[in-house]
């Protein structure tokens, strides 16, 4: 009997890919607006066009690259309008969040302190600012799971994952990392003390600043 044509699962070969131009965002090697061929990047890692195709199929889907037309690929690049908004959103779901803490499950609970511990740990041990920086918006994320609506915070991923594509390339060089950690240390510990309102005040305080931060459109 003739054997025909045989599928494989290239999943896992896709997903590396994406993974590490996905990280390469994170870090700020490929900037908001750089332009990606498959056959560049193909070459690069060694891997067919077909599964940089899906690669980026997957970017896509999760708002980290666009299609432009007549021009490919290109990285996301982040307007003042969408980070307005993005913050916007961020300071309804973490500051109402805070405020419902006395309805927060103890899994929830734990779950941010630990996410807190791992910031810390971080902060401590790396001097590459693309952990620390997963790491401190992990305790964003699990500030929102304190809802208990998974949608809510597959909401709150996708937007820390906006987030962490614009703040690539901020200058981090005047960044007083110890009082960023201590800050979200006292933000935790309220909510942990069930002192919502008190959270939830210094949750929107830490928004505003960071706000001011995020990049100017040119």
């Amino acid at each position: 009997m003739a054997l025909g044509p045989i599928k494989i699962d290239r999943s896992g070969t896709v997903d590396r890919v994406a993974h590490a131009l996905r990280e390469e965002m994170y870090r700020g090697a490929l900037e908001g607006g750089t332009s990606l061929r498959e056959v560049n990047v193909a070459e690069s890692m060694g891997v067919a066009r077909s599964t940089v195709r899906e690669a980026f199929q997957v970017l896509t889907g999760e708002g980290l690259l666009v299609r432009r037309p007549n021009r490919g690929v290109e990285v996301r690049r982040l307007g003042e309008e969408e980070i307005e908004d993005i913050f916007k959103a961020r300071r309804i779901l973490e500051t109402s969040a805070a405020r419902s803490v006395v309805q927060a499950t103890r899994s929830d609970i734990v779950a941010l302190a630990s996410a807190q511990t791992a910031y810390e740990q971080a902060a401590a041990d790396s001097t590459d600012a693309a952990p620390i920086t997963e790491a401190h918006l992990a305790v964003h994320v699990a500030i929102v799971g304190l809802l208990g609506s998974p949608r809510l915070t597959a909401t709150a991923h996708q937007l820390m994952s906006d987030i962490r594509l614009a703040v690539a390339t901020i200058d981090r060089t005047s960044d007083d990392l110890p009082a960023q950690v201590e800050e979200h240390k006292t933000i935790v510990t309220l909510i942990r003390q069930a002192k919502g309102e008190e959270a939830a005040q210094l949750l929107d305080a830490h928004l505003t600043h960071a706000k001011a931060f995020m990049p100017k459109s040119d």
